[in-house]
């Protein structure tokens, strides 16, 4: 074990996880900076091969990052996540709680395939639009939104980096997803929406008959599609994408080429030099450098050593590691991005996991505790960032940073308990 190292490299996470998980300081130069210092310091003075460190890189993560990014730009720019948004809005008729329901359920389920914050920048200003032509305050159902958001990225592994990069570690496909992840989902989701539809929803303001009738001559989904030809084009490869990911093809490989027959279909109108500034490279090279820190700090010895001594505390109580896995992730998530939480807490989940009889309830425990406990406090979720950033902008009377701590954290710790009862639940029948 290398002690200089292991601090080093530590002090180094710690920085860069502080910046990553705020929004007022750019992160990337942060990002650069680390990595230098971190690939500078292994290759003088802890003798690490250069072919080593880029070993320590999960290039297929980061390559489907970035073919996914092109994905959703056409995506967007074509209007398929924008017309099943308002055609679904537009067959609750106006009703409010059906309007709510349907957001919530919509978000939960497209969440699963479509990243996060691309999802919140459709849905947020459909939702603020559409409560202003029912002169409805739109607070609830932008918080509605965020948090059942948080409850969908646990059904698939594309639903998130975070999954992706835990079903690569653990060799999870769909099938594993739906088949362990499917029923948490489903117990997790309804009672959450009926909870908030229940005790905040049904004592708010309801839209009028005629403020209905308005909205339903306003809201018409066909108006949003500008070319019929490359809508459909791209909504047939949409599902063929995700078709063939379930089926348990490489989501890296099937990403890189639906993104490269969208290219040569637009390659008329959009080049990829026009949509090269709309790709997240800073995010695409941070991950890269998160990535080297954590298996940096397996090769020196850290997960080794931390993994060794919460195997002494669980001694092969599949509780004890449920329990403790379900804790340390959601906690850190509370505070922090839940994405680099998942690279540094993947070697230690790995070693805990690799020495249990069951592993599943372990992995569904690390899953369930990355994605939701960043429900806990909004700046653990990107997504409550998003939402509270454009409410203000916005101006939406009941939504802020207050009332969504509030109920995020009363979800959150509801949440937590389900997983927990879950698990142990699971854990009793494998048994």
């Amino acid at each position: 074990m290398n002690i200089p190292a292991i601090l080093l490299i530590l002090i180094l996470f710690a920085i860069l996880m502080v910046f990553f998980s705020q929004d007022k300081i750019d992160y990337f130069p942060i990002s650069l900076i680390i990595g230098s210092i971190a690939l500078v310091s292994m290759i003088l003075f802890f003798n690490v091969e250069e072919e080593q460190i880029l070993g320590f890189i999960n290039f297929n993560t980061l390559i489907f990052i970035f073919s996914m990014q092109i994905i959703i730009y056409f995506a967007t720019q074509n209007k398929v996540l924008e017309y099943i948004s308002i055609k679904l809005i537009h067959i609750t008729k106006g009703n409010n709680r059906a309007f709510f329901y349907a957001i919530c359920l919509f978000t939960s389920i497209i969440v699963a395939f479509i990243e996060d914050l691309t999802l919140s920048l459709i849905m947020i200003p459909l939702i603020y639009r559409t409560c202003q032509i029912l002169k409805i305050r739109s607070g609830t159902y932008m918080m509605g939104m965020t948090i059942t958001i948080n409850i969908g990225a646990i059904l698939t592994p594309v639903s998130s980096l975070k999954n992706l990069i835990i079903a690569k570690e653990f060799g999870w496909g769909f099938g594993d997803f739906f088949a362990n992840m499917g029923f948490l989902f489903i117990i997790i989701l309804l009672p959450t929406v009926y909870l908030i539809d229940r005790f905040i929803l049904r004592k708010e303001q309801k839209p009028t008959e005629q403020d209905k009738k308005i909205f339903l001559s306003l809201i018409n989904p066909k108006i949003v599609i500008r070319n019929k030809k490359y809508f459909i084009i791209t909504v047939l490869i949409l599902i063929s994408t995700f078709f063939f990911m379930i089926l348990g093809f490489e989501p890296a490989l099937i990403a890189t080429i639906s993104a490269a027959i969208l290219l040569l279909l637009h390659y008329k109108k959009i080049r990829f030099s026009d949509l090269k500034n709309d790709i997240s490279w800073e995010l695409i090279i941070t991950f890269a450098v998160l990535f080297i820190l954590s298996n940096s700090l397996s090769l020196f010895g850290f997960s080794e050593l931390i993994s060794s001594g919460l195997l002494d505390i669980i001694n092969n109580n599949i509780y004890i590691a449920v329990l403790i896995t379900l804790g340390i992730s959601s906690l850190l998530s509370a505070f922090l991005a839940g994405t680099p939480v998942t690279i540094i807490l993947l070697p230690i989940v790995s070693v805990i996991v690799g020495e249990s009889a069951f592993p599943a309830p372990i992995i569904i425990a690390f899953i369930g505790g990355v994605n939701l406990g960043g429900n806990f406090l909004p700046q653990g979720s990107a997504c409550d960032l998003l939402t509270l950033s454009l409410a203000k902008k916005y101006r939406v009377a009941n939504l802020n940073y207050k009332r969504l701590l509030k109920n995020g954290a009363l979800f959150s710790t509801i949440h937590f308990i389900m997983i927990l009862g879950y698990t142990v639940i699971y854990c009793l029948i494998l048994s």
